[in-house]
């Protein structure tokens, strides 16, 4: 399995659309890895994770086939991960001929927004059908078995975290969250599952917080418990991503304080195999 990151900011980008710091001052000036965007996520060729703003871009920058992509996989409703009026674009006449339909797995909230924002004239149910993601409960994909997993984000809707597996492969995806609640804990250990890949929130880079994202600390404990529990172990390819301009650390910081303890921090293009 391939995960390729299209996106690897938190909500406001690296540089920060408005800002002006230190960090978001030096991302302008250097360009290259330092400009981050919203996050987003593709498993292969054809599981798409979150649907940011920059999805657009992505699609412009990255060559993927986004017409033809008719499953994504949700995380929670934050305007970065679905910007709901994007979907607008993919229904006639503003997508011709009609995309195949597509599959949104999503939570309570996300759906509320879908319908909230998505004009009735569109013919919404010839253009997408929208499948409750439940914690815990396995969904069948094409050829993917996809767990939600809970988070421990806004405590306003039930975000999640995924687990894809295909084959003898398996992909964690962990953003957003803070460490994760016991119930996800409990069920990675009780399934005694091998991750091949684990991907962690690291919004605040050198902020200890927990309780709703990351820092690099909070990484560290996670995995730790991870690995003691055999979720995870040395074969695991480790990887950081979703990061503020307020944890203050330059691409190449974060690159060096994640390699100093056997992370990889992700940039946009970054494409990992397992």
């Amino acid at each position: 399995m391939t995960l390729s990151y299209f996106g690897t900011a938190a909500a406001e980008g690296v540089p920060s659309v408005f800002c002006n710091c230190r960090l978001c001052r030096e991302a302008r000036a250097l360009k290259g890895r330092n400009i981050r965007t919203r996050s987003q996520a593709l498993v292969n060729d054809d599981l798409l994770i979150d649907l940011p703003p920059d999805t657009y871009m992505h699609y412009l920058t990255y060559g993927f086939n986004l017409p033809d992509i008719t499953e994504l996989l949700v995380t929670h409703s934050h305007t970065d991960h679905f910007y709901a009026t994007e979907l607008e674009m993919r229904c006639e006449p503003l997508a011709y001929p009609r995309p195949p339909l597509m599959h949104i797995y999503c939570n309570e909230a996300v759906e509320k927004k879908f319908h909230k924002f998505m004009p009735s004239t569109y013919h919404v149910e010839d253009n997408f059908a929208i499948v409750r993601a439940r914690p815990f409960s396995p969904l069948s994909i094409k050829d993917y078995s996809v767990v939600p997993l809970l988070a421990n984000h806004d405590k306003a809707e039930e975000c999640l975290l995924y687990l894809v597996t295909q084959g003898d492969k398996t992909i964690l995806y962990g953003n957003d969250s803070g460490i994760f609640p016991e119930a996800t804990f409990a069920y990675l250990k009780d399934r005694g599952l091998h991750v091949d890949l684990a991907s962690f929130d690291c919004t605040l880079q050198s902020w200890r917080e927990g309780s709703n994202h990351m820092g690099i600390e909070d990484v560290v404990e996670t995995r730790e418990r991870l690995r003691n529990m055999g979720v995870i172990d040395d074969s695991t390819v480790s990887i950081l991503t979703h990061f503020s301009h307020n944890g203050l650390w330059s691409c190449a910081k974060m690159e060096e304080e994640a390699a100093r303890r056997g992370f990889i921090a992700a940039y946009d293009g970054l494409v990992v195999e397992v």
